[in-house]
Formats: C-alpha cells, sequence, structure tokens
C-alpha cells in the first residue's frame, strides 16, 4: 500500500515533469516520434526503480523533487541507470539534442 502511494508521488512530482520537459526539449528540435517515444517508454518503466529508491532514501526524493521542479536537474540525469531500455534511449535523445545545439 506505501510503496503504490509512493509510486504514485513519484510518479506525479518526478516522472511527469520529467517526461514533459523531455518531450517539449525533442519537441522543439523536431525529433524523431521514435526517439520521442522511446524516452517516454524510459520514464513509463523507471517509476518502479525510482519509487524503490525513493522508499529507501526519502531524502534523495524530496531533493530530486525540488531539482526537478526547480530545473535544476535534467531529466537523463534522474531517469539514467534505472534500466538498460533508459540508457538507451536517454543516449539517442542525447545525441539527438548535442547534434540540433539544443
Amino acid at each position: 500500500m506505501l510503496q503504490e502511494l509512493l509510486a504514485a508521488v513519484v510518479s506525479v512530482l518526478i516522472v511527469d515533469p520529467l517526461q514533459a520537459e523531455m518531450n517539449e526539449r525533442l519537441s522543439q528540435i523536431r525529433a524523431p516520434q521514435a526517439v520521442i517515444t522511446d524516452m517516454r517508454s524510459c520514464a513509463e518503466a523507471s517509476l518502479p526503480r525510482l519509487a524503490d529508491r525513493a522508499v529507501a532514501d526519502p531524502f534523495w526524493a524530496v531533493r530530486a523533487t525540488f531539482d526537478v521542479w526547480t530545473g535544476r536537474t535534467a531529466p537523463e540525469d534522474i531517469l539514467g541507470g534505472t534500466s538498460t531500455q533508459c540508457d538507451a534511449a536517454i543516449k539517442a535523445a542525447r545525441l539527438y539534442l548535442e547534434s540540433r545545439g539544443a
């Protein structure tokens, strides 16, 4: 029960804003839809792992939430390392963002 509640909080306060920011950045530079879709899937897949981390380290959850909401942390910094799927999606997105100077 607590895990599910915390997962919902992590989703609303961390994952959803990260996903929205990445979608916006990638859309602005007209990234291929596949890159945007992969990042969306990455964000959704990262939720259980981020929720586990928030349970284990509540201070991290507070700090990550603050950093996400103030823009001090890039989405890829939070999502990176949560799964091999995310690592591949982030790598593709970074390459595309860097190639476009974004």
